[in-house]
């Protein structure tokens, strides 16, 4: 009995057995895709494929994924795989303050391997990170493989100015270390736009390793003036950065406007290091012109704290040359009636007499707005007939 009772249990057992393999849903049915499709429109597919985009869609922590952060603070970059790299970079950004730094080296290295997949990645990032890294990766990957990363880039659809913006750091990217070769390229790009774009920032990029060697450059071209703009910029970025050797240049320039405008720029930038240097060396300039441009700019400066309103008018009351002394004093008046007519009005009389006339016109176009009972009042009190109705004009 009791054997009989054990072989029914046992063939019941394989009857059930039997319907659950039979019944069971196949991996890839229909009801399988479409569950899939209903979670997120993509079905989930493996890390191991190669589309650039798996390992980003894949939900399923892998062995990439679980490597610590302090793992890929210490990885070398120029020995790990583009899985490895990529998973730190998930890691990293993923994290509640990304390193930037750590970041950009990392896609930087992924690009050098494989452009293509490096930067469609980056892409994928909220966009203040990718907008941050993206024209420092395309830089770094341009000077490895410009054409691939161009070939890249004219595959996305991305805004024109975008686009353009990114071609330029490419194309500076790519000339870090052959300028002249890629300059060549860069002349025969179609879109004048973009070409003057791309050269003049390949150029502005050189001058900061050898500015000379951009001038000379740009002096082998059939049409150097078509570059005067771009030297002018580069000249402005030099007087920022070195001064002193910036000044070596600017004294090389011919007599004209743009050296007059760009040697008000030199003492302004030299002023705020040292005041009284800049002025002496202003003081030293042989052309009148040149020289009341940089006084004027010093002065500006100076003016500007309340301070200095003393020195700087007494000042410019000692300068000997009468065109010189009549610029400095009508900026001077610009300036402080603005900041204390009163401070101006107490000092009118110092002024010498052919210059008062155009210091109350001044005052009185300011003080009208602000007291204008107290303005004609004043121009009433002036015994020089020419200050006094100078002053007058604003209110007849």
């Amino acid at each position: 009995m009791k054997g009989s009772i054990v072989a029914l249990s046992l063939i019941m057992l394989c009857i059930v057995g039997l319907l659950s393999f039979f019944l069971r849903e196949p991996a890839h049915s229909r009801a399988s895709a479409e569950d899939a499709e209903n979670r997120g429109r993509t079905p989930v597919r493996s890390v191991n494929t190669t589309d650039a985009t798996n390992a980003h869609l894949s939900p399923e922590p892998t062995n990439e994924q679980k490597i610590p952060p302090v793992d890929c603070k210490d990885i070398n970059l120029q020995s790990e795989s583009p899985a490895q790299i990529k998973a730190c970079i998930d890691l990293l950004s993923t994290s509640p303050v990304p390193s930037i730094e750590q970041l950009l080296n990392l896609y930087s290295a992924w690009a050098v391997i494989d452009v293509d997949k490096a930067l469609y990645h980056l892409i994928l990032l909220p966009s203040e990170l990718s907008s941050y890294l993206i024209y420092d990766v395309v830089a770094v990957a341009s000077a490895d493989d410009l054409n691939s990363v161009l070939s890249w880039l004219e595959s996305q659809t991305l805004e024109i100015n975008v686009k353009s913006d990114l071609v330029v750091s490419a194309y500076v990217g790519a000339s870090a270390h052959n300028q002249a070769s890629i300059l060549s390229l860069a002349e025969s790009l179609t879109n004048p736009q973009l070409k003057t774009q791309v050269i003049d920032s390949i150029l502005v990029d050189w001058a900061k390793q050898d500015y000379n060697a951009v001038l000379a450059w740009i002096d082998g071209r059939e049409r150097p003036d078509m570059y005067h703009a771009v030297a002018n910029k580069l000249l402005l970025n030099m007087i920022e950065q070195q001064p002193a050797e910036a000044l070596y240049y600017l004294e090389l320039m011919p007599e004209n406007p743009t050296k007059t405008k760009l040697i008000e720029h030199y003492a302004h930038v030299v002023a705020k290091q040292d005041l009284t240097s800049a002025m002496a060396w202003a003081q030293n300039l042989d052309n009148p012109t040149l020289q009341a441009a940089a006084l004027t700019s010093i002065l500006d400066l100076a003016v500007s704290d309340a301070h200095n309103h003393q020195f700087v008018l007494q000042f410019a009351l000692t300068e000997s040359t009468p065109s010189i002394q009549q610029q400095l004093l009508t900026n001077i008046a610009h300036n402080i009636v603005n900041q204390d007519i009163t401070w101006l009005v107490e000092r009118f009389d110092v002024i010498p007499a052919n210059y008062q006339a155009d210091i109350a016109r001044i005052i009185m176009n300011k003080w009208m707005e602000t007291d204008e009972d107290a303005a004609i009042n004043w121009a009433d009190s002036l015994t020089n007939p020419a200050s006094q109705k100078a002053a007058k004009e604003k209110y007849k």
